[in-house]
C-alpha cells in the first residue's frame, strides 16, 4: 500500500540539527518506496513559500519570532486542518507544533504519530519552570491523542518517566545514517593540509552552538583539551549560533586558539569530508536533553569511533571500547582522560573504527523509514483504516 504521509517538523535542512536530519532523511527514503510525502515546517534559513527538495514537497511557514527556542509560527493550525494525507507524522520536541497536530488529529479523525527525540531542556530557570508546567500539566493532553509514539532509544525511553506514561503505545525504531553519503576512504588530504592537520591527530565536534544546545557540552569539550595539553591535537568544531563567539573566547583563555578551528556551518555536500579528515568524534553531551547523538552514527559510517557521554540516548548506540569510549557527563578530566587513550592507542582507535562501520551498516536510513512505515500500518489497521 502507497500511503500519503505529511510530516511535520520545527525547521527543515538546510537548518541543521538532529531532528531535522531525522525528517530529512524519513521524507527521502519514505518517497523512494514509493510513498507521497510532503513536509511542514517555519521557513528558516530560507524564505517562506513552497519548495521541492529531493522530490519532497516542503512547506516553509511564516516564523514570526521565538519563544523558548523554537518559532511561532500563527499559521501552522489553520494550515494544518488544510493539509490531505493518511497519516500526520509531528516530532517533538516543540510543544507547539506536537500540540496542532494532536488536536488536528482529534478534529479531523486523522491518524497521527509522534516521533518523541528526547525531553525539553530545561536551559534556565525559567526554562525549568516552564519545563515542569509542560511535563506535568500540557503533555498529558496531546500524547493522549496520538495514535503512537515513536522513540529512537529504548535506552532513552527506559530512563523516561514521562513516556512510561505511554508504554503501551510506545514504538522504538533507532536513528539512521545515510552510509553511502558517510563513509571511510574519502579523500581528504586537500583539506587536511589547508587547515593544517596533516601533522595532527584531529578530533570533530558538530553541533549547533546555542543556548538551546549548551547541553551539547562544548565547554566541558574545550576544558578537557586544556588538560589534555597537547600540541599535536586539533579540534575541528562545526555548527554555528549566538554562542559562537563564548566560545572563541574561552578557547583563547585557555590558549587553545591555535588547536581549535571554528568552521561554521557547512554544506551538506562538505560535511562527509570532514568526518574523513578526522580520527575521532566528541560528543560530550552534559544531560538527557540528547536523545540519541545521531553524529555518533555519521562518525561510525565515516569508520570513526566518538567518544561520549554516559548519558540520554547515547549508551543506547555507544557501547564502551566496541565503537567508541563512554565517560562521565560534566566531568571535563575523565573527558581528557578519554582523549589520550583515544589518540594514543591507534590499534583501539582504528578497530573502534571499524566495528562502527559495521554497526553503521545495519543503521540505513532505508531500513528505518521501512521500520517507521511498519508503525504507520499498525495504526491505520488499529483504526480500521487498513486490512491487515
Amino acid at each position: 500500500m502507497n500511503m500519503n504521509i505529511h510530516i511535520v517538523n520545527t525547521f527543515y535542512p538546510p537548518w541543521r540539527g538532529g531532528a531535522e536530519t531525522y525528517t530529512r532523511n524519513l521524507a527521502v527514503n519514505l518517497q523512494r518506496m514509493g510513498h507521497r510525502v510532503s513536509v511542514t515546517a517555519a521557513h528558516p534559513p530560507l524564505k517562506p513559500g513552497d519548495y521541492v527538495q529531493e522530490g519532497v514537497a516542503v512547506r516553509r511557514l511564516r516564523s514570526i519570532g521565538m519563544f523558548y527556542g523554537v518559532p511561532i509560527v500563527p499559521e501552522l493550525p489553520r494550515h494544518l486542518m488544510r493539509v490531505e494525507a493518511d497519516i500526520v507524522h509531528v516530532n517533538f520536541p516543540n510543544p507547539y507544533t506536537t500540540s496542532s497536530g494532536a488536536f488536528m488529529s482529534k478534529l479531523r479523525k486523522m491518524p497521527a504519530v509522534l516521533t518523541w527525540h528526547n525531553d525539553l531542556p530545561p536551559v534556565t530557570k525559567v526554562a525549568g519552570i516552564l519545563v515542569k508546567m509542560h511535563d506535568n500539566i500540557l503533555s498529558s493532553h496531546y500524547l493522549n491523542i496520538y495514535d503512537a509514539i515513536i522513540t529512537t532509544s529504548n535506552v532513552y525511553f527506559e530512563g523516561s518517566k514521562l513516556l512510561k506514561k505511554y508504554w503501551r503505545k510506545v514504538r522504538v525504531v533507532e536513528n539512521g545514517v545515510d552510509c553511502q553519503r558517510f563513509k571511510p576512504g574519502v579523500e581528504v588530504e586537500d583539506l587536511k593540509m589547508r587547515l593544517g592537520l596533516t601533522k595532527s591527530k584531529v578530533a570533530l565536534f558538530v553541533g549547533a552552538l546555542t543556548k538551546w544546545h549548551r547541553y551539547k557540552g562544548l565547554e566541558d569539550l574545550l576544558a578537557a583539551l586544556k588538560i589534555l595539553n597537547r600540541e599535536d591535537v586539533k579540534l575541528i568544531v562545526v555548527g554555528d549560533g549566538d554562542l559562537r563567539c563564548e566560545y572563541q573566547d574561552m578557547s583563547e583563555r585557555l590558549g587553545l586558539s591555535g588547536r581549535v578551528l571554528f568552521v561554521g556551518n557547512l554544506p551538506d555536500n562538505l560535511l562527509p569530508r570532514y568526518y574523513a579528515a578526522s580520527d575521532f568524534l566528541v560528543l560530550p553531551s552534559r544531560d538527557r536533553s540528547e536523545g540519541f547523538g545521531l553524529t555518533i552514527l555519521e562518525a561510525n559510517a565515516s569508520g570513526i569511533p566518538a567518544v561520549a557521554s554516559n548519558v540520554g540516548g547515547i549508551p543506547g548506540i555507544l557501547t564502551d571500547r566496541v565503537n567508541g569510549l563512554l565517560v562521565q557527563p560534566r566531568d571535563p578530566q575523565a573527558l581528557a582522560e578519554a582523549l589520550q587513550v583515544i589518540v594514543e592507542d591507534d590499534d583501539l582507535r582504528v578497530r573502534m573504527g571499524l566495528m562502527g562501520r559495521k554497526i553503521a551498516l545495519s543503521h540505513d536510513w532505508s531500513r528505518v523509514a521501512f521500520e517507521t512505515f511498519k508503525v504507520y500500518c499498525e495504526v491505520l489497521q488499529n483504526r480500521g483504516l487498513m486490512k491487515s
